[in-house]
């Protein structure tokens, strides 16, 4: 018992993350009794109840679960030795969330008109002129693209790309561009107006005008774009998903990846391949005006796929609150993809992301309207059905369950 109580009168002088009153509303309160300190000292005399709340911690952050911060050993843990890596991206996002519903002021006009915040492809606000959206992504250099096989031109193209494509899943339009830059002082002038080619040479076929920007030193090359848009009608988002909708998507995932590992590694391909799957990466080419088109033929539920189209997939789930099945006979695989890299051609297709096509649920009767709109018509994959909202499940052409690694790309655990 005196140990007991030294510890726990260790913990109570740590600075606590609740006021004292707050303690009766927290439904954790009883974990912070002494009577709960007998219990966890055996665990702790054995090394064990540190590693168990942490990872305790570890998923309560994933969930979003904030609340478990009113303990104060597991408090302890969280402060000294919870890091981002463990949670990986998606936790940090879920902990990051929890704290701005948490802190936020919810009563702002701002936070009033707001229609859609932080977990889909862009954030979207009511405005006179329909509905305004935004989005923003960070490319940084020897993370997502290395000069050693990408020039310039290609980078600032491509940054700007997968900006349009957020704008294009939600149904809306690109409008205005912030361009901001980190940079080495090494680095020439002419680097970076080739740079702002690529960036005007898209944003001129799509109608986007770049309004400004910031420069910064830095040690390497980070280049963030936020780009404006406009939906005009239906806005398509990831938590629209029905029991019963279809799964499609358009062109081939996965030669994105191949182009990665083909220019990273080296390999040997013949001059079609190669330019196929060295454009799909560096130079995604694709059309940007199709998210409109769906949004205006009734689809509600879209998703581009940057981190894999299973891990996408996997998003619009956990965001309806519904499961999926993938067919893994329909998925379009690339015949080049299939030729040189053989049976990796089906994952990389899964989880190789930073493919930008969409991918889109729908009832049967839209389905056969988007069909009819489109040449070459999307895909059909698969269908959403009941069930636990993160679970993709994967079946062979007879109907039997495989089992495949799709996590997809995850910044602090890196994937395919």
């Amino acid at each position: 018992m005196p140990v007991t109580m030294g510890i726990w009168g260790i913990c109570r002088w740590l600075p606590p993350r609740c006021a004292p009153q707050d303690t009766q509303n927290c439904w954790l309160a009883a974990f912070c009794e002494p009577q709960f300190w007998h219990v966890t000292i055996c665990c702790i005399f054995h090394r064990l109840s540190f590693t168990f709340l942490h990872y305790i911690r570890g998923f309560a952050v994933y969930q979003g679960l904030l609340a478990f911060s009113s303990c104060p050993l597991i408090s302890l843990c969280y402060n000294h030795v919870m890091r981002i890596a463990e949670i990986g991206e998606f936790g940090l996002i879920s902990a990051i969330v929890s704290l701005i519903d948490e802190k936020g002021d919810r009563q702002s006009p701002a936070r009033r008109d707001l229609l859609l915040g932080i977990g889909d492809d862009a954030a979207a606000w009511k405005s006179p002129g329909g509905i305004e959206l935004i989005t923003t992504d960070i490319l940084v250099e020897e993370v997502h693209f290395d000069f050693a096989y990408t020039c310039w031109k290609d980078l600032g193209w491509k940054s700007m790309a997968i900006n349009i494509s957020d704008i294009n899943s939600m149904g809306g339009r690109p409008r205005y561009a912030l361009v901001s830059l980190a940079l080495p002082g090494r680095r020439e002038v002419g680097d970076v107006l080739d740079l702002y080619q690529g960036i005007l040479e898209i944003s001129n076929i799509y109608g986007i005008a770049v309004a400004g920007g910031n420069i910064s030193a830095s040690d390497k090359v980070v280049i963030n774009i936020t780009l404006t848009g406009l939906a005009e009608g239906n806005m398509m988002t990831r938590a629209s998903a029905q029991p019963g909708d279809l799964v499609a998507v358009f062109g081939f995932p996965g030669l994105s990846a191949a182009g990665r590992k083909a220019l990273s590694q080296f390999i040997n391909l013949d001059a079609d391949a190669l330019q196929l799957f060295k454009n799909a990466h560096l130079r995604p080419a694709l059309d940007f005006n199709n998210g409109p088109l769906l949004a205006g033929l009734g689809v509600k539920t879209a998703i581009d796929i940057s981190d894999g189209l299973a891990a996408d997939l996997t998003h619009i789930c956990m965001a309806s609150g519904v499961a999926a099945t993938l067919h893994l006979e329909k998925l379009p695989v690339h015949p080049l993809l299939t030729r040189y890299f053989g049976l990796d051609s089906l994952k990389m297709s899964l989880a190789g992301g930073e493919d930008y096509e969409l991918l889109f649920t729908t009832t049967p009767d839209i389905m056969k309207r988007v069909n009819a709109a489109f040449d070459p018509a999307p895909v059909i994959i698969g269908e959403i059905t009941a069930g636990k909202p993160y679970a993709v499940s994967l079946l062979d052409e007879g109907g039997n369950p495989v089992h495949i690694d799709f996590s997809g790309w995850d910044h602090y655990r890196p994937g395919i």
